[in-house]
């Protein structure tokens, strides 16, 4: 049996968080704030993580556990703000493979850092009518305080639900966090969009998810349907 497992934020839908925790700073006066500091410190991670990083490298401090949680919960609000607003993009070719992947009777669970995911979730049925909850068998999205403890109750959730021995089980994600989270866990780590993520370990990257041959790209990753 094999089990694909889901970043959400940067894969599945383009979202804010990037602006958000910007916004957050400025507001708070932490300067030096910048997209490559973003990807390399806080993207993927749990929120207060994120928080924790960008106060203790930023501000040049070793931060409080209030100043910590006054970060998160500013940048938390401004996000679900900005998602309310409609300011996020949904990645259609993602979709559409995660769904060819179903068709074939391969396991989805989605397992993102934020509890957030799940408002956005919601935001978009009342949008749309589109029902992004019902592509995943399985969801543990925001159930740990690392993105390892995320990846690794997902696979400890495949294992209980299903009763098997999983054949194979790929991560995709779109942060280095995500790639070495699912790396230090002996998984095999799918990189989303970037082809520097091979520089962390990730098994393969992909580009563009619109026409990949499904059964091709497991041989290449050494899994099989």
């Amino acid at each position: 049996m094999l089990g694909f497992v889901w970043d959400f934020d940067g894969v599945i839908v383009e979202t804010p968080h990037e602006k958000a925790w910007r916004i957050a700073c400025e507001r708070l006066g932490i300067t030096g704030f910048t997209s490559n500091f973003y990807h390399e410190y806080v993207s993927g991670k749990p929120r207060l993580e994120g928080a924790w990083n960008i106060l203790s490298k930023l501000a040049n401090r070793s931060p409080s556990q209030t100043e910590v949680e006054t970060l998160a919960s500013l940048k938390t609000n401004i996000y679900l703000e900005l998602i309310e607003k409609g300011e996020y993009q949904l990645r259609t070719d993602v979709i559409r493979f995660i769904q060819r992947a179903r068709q074939e009777g391969i396991i989805q669970v989605l397992a993102s850092a934020s509890r957030n995911v799940h408002r956005l979730i919601e935001v978009e049925r009342k949008k749309s009518g589109l029902e992004l909850a019902v592509l995943f068998d399985i969801d543990v999205s925001g159930s740990g305080a690392t993105k390892k403890e995320v990846f690794k109750n997902a696979i400890e959730k495949l294992k209980e639900i299903f009763h098997e021995d999983m054949e194979c089980i790929l991560f995709f994600d779109d942060a280095p966090s995500g790639i070495l989270a699912a790396k230090s866990l002996n998984q095999k780590a799918i990189g989303c969009f970037h082809r520097e993520l091979l520089n962390y370990g990730a098994d393969a990257v992909i580009e563009d998810f619109s026409n990949i041959p499904l059964q091709e790209f497991l041989n290449k990753v050494g899994c099989k349907i």
